[in-house]
This record gives structure tokens, C-alpha cells and sequence, in this order.
């Protein structure tokens, strides 16, 4: 059975899950393999929030008795665990993009009015799009088809992609941002899509300072900002695989793992 949600029905009372997802020093623990995967725009979010966050990794995924998979909601990670303070109440919050809109939300990443949120979360809808549809038909393709997945992509739908994304940020100033001049989960998105496409054969053609100033100037300043360049420099983003398919590499010391029990009391296992 999957560790399911506390029941709501009935005029439950759930305060007391709010009052941690809205406090200002809950931590969190962050339930994912050992790679950058679809959790950058994650990762990134923790970093520019200052807050105290903790790497869990599963005990192992593909376990038969499927422990890992079964102590989360839907049997998939990511999982955010938000804890209280003092440790005595943990909240799950669950799915990628879910995550990303509640960390952006909480830590001022989605604009200042719901003007820009709207716009941001249409940047980041489309992006999202981009990726889910890669996904879809590239990697879930069988052997013999993915090099013509891939080559349909390339030829029109990332340009087609890259193309209007470029229009929209050159139409805003050409400032590294799509929306106003702070960092919002738009510019977080786009930069790890652009880190996707710069693993695709051909692709430095695609993205330039030349072809596209403006895309390139939106990771230059993701990836400049001070909190994200920390974040980068340390010994954790450091041991992360490109992917999961990328062999494993040396973890660091003091990694944690999954505790199997939805980590309700932030006790984490060593």
C-alpha cells in the first residue's frame, strides 16, 4: 500500500499540516536518486532559499519489496519532506511540479502580483511541455526509434521552442529574466532545459551567444547568482550524476537515506 494522505473529508482539520508548510524555519528533506535529473529546478529553489534542507536517497529503488517506492504517495520521487522546527510534524509534499510551484510560491519566485505569476507559470507550463514531451517520445521510445524521435525534435520542435522563448525574453529587456529583473521558477526551468538540450548531438548550433543572447543570458544569471553558485561549489551538488543512467559515482560522507517510514519525525537514517 502507499503511504497515503492524512483523510480530509469531514471538515478535517488541517492546520496544523499548513501551519509547517507556511513557517518560515521548517526544514525539509528531499527524497531522490543521486543525480541532477528532473531536481534542478528543485535543488535550486533550496539553495536560493537559504533554508536547511537534506539530501535523502532511497535504500534501493528496485528492491523487490518495493519498501522505498510504497513510502511515498504515488510510488514516485521526488518527495519533499517538510518538518516542523522541532522535529515533531513532517508534511509530504509530492510530483515535481508541485514541488517546484509550492518552493517557488513560499520563497517569492513567482512574481509579484498574480499578473506575473500567471505569465511565469505559462513560461514554466511550456517548458515543462518541451521536457514531458521528450520524455515521452524519446527516451520511452524502443531502440530502433529513438534516433528518429530524436531527429524530429531537433529539426522542429525544440527550435520551434527555442525560437519563441528567445522572442519573449528579448521582448523583456533582454535581461536574463522573463519576468520583471528578479529570478523566478520561469528562469529556473528554462536553465535546466538548456542543460538538457546541450546533451543533444548538434546542439551548440541551437543555443549561442550569437544565435540566442537572450536564453543564454537567462543561465548565465541563474548560474551566476551567488546562492546558486554556492550551491554549486559544494561537496553534494558535486556528487550528483548527470543522470541515473550515468554510473554511480562516489557519494559524499554523511548521505542520508530514505527511512521507509515517510521520514514523519525528521529522524533520518544514516
Amino acid at each position: 500500500m502507499v503511504a497515503t494522505y492524512p483523510p480530509t473529508s469531514n471538515n478535517a482539520d488541517t492546520s496544523a499540516q499548513a501551519a509547517v508548510l507556511d513557517a518560515a524555519d521548517s526544514t525539509y528533506s528531499l527524497l531522490y536518486f543521486d543525480s541532477i535529473g528532473i531536481c534542478a529546478g528543485i535543488r535550486n529553489l533550496l539553495a536560493l532559499s537559504g533554508a536547511q534542507w537534506t539530501q535523502l536517497y532511497p535504500q534501493d529503488w528496485m528492491s523487490e519489496d518495493q519498501l522505498d517506492k510504497t513510502s511515498t504517495p504515488f510510488e514516485v520521487i521526488p518527495v519533499l519532506y517538510v518538518h516542523s522546527k522541532d522535529g515533531s510534524q513532517t508534511v509530504a509534499v509530492a510530483e515535481t511540479k508541485n514541488i517546484e510551484l509550492f518552493l517557488a510560491q513560499k520563497f517569492n519566485c513567482l512574481g509579484k502580483n498574480t499578473y506575473e505569476r500567471s505569465l511565469i507559470c505559462a513560461f514554466v507550463s511550456s517548458a515543462s511541455s518541451l521536457v514531458d514531451d521528450i520524455m515521452h517520445s524519446v527516451t520511452s521510445s524502443p531502440p530502433e526509434m529513438k534516433q528518429q524521435q530524436m531527429e524530429i525534435h531537433m529539426k522542429t520542435k525544440v527550435p520551434k521552442w527555442i525560437r519563441i522563448h528567445e522572442e519573449h525574453l528579448l521582448a523583456n529587456g533582454h535581461n536574463g529574466h522573463y519576468v520583471g529583473d528578479t529570478i523566478s521558477l520561469a528562469d529556473l526551468r528554462t536553465a535546466a532545459i538548456i542543460d538538457l538540450i546541450k546533451r543533444f548531438p548538434h546542439s551548440e548550433y541551437m543555443i549561442s551567444s550569437e544565435t540566442t543572447p537572450a536564453l543564454v543570458k537567462v543561465k548565465e544569471t541563474v548560474d551566476n547568482h551567488p546562492k546558486i553558485k554556492q550551491w554549486y561549489e559544494t561537496e553534494l551538488f558535486k556528487s550528483l550524476r548527470p543522470t541515473i543512467s550515468t554510473p554511480p559515482w562516489p557519494r559524499p560522507s554523511g548521505i542520508r537515506l530514505n527511512d521507509r517510514q515517510g521520514n514523519k519525525t525528521g529522524g533520518l537514517d544514516p
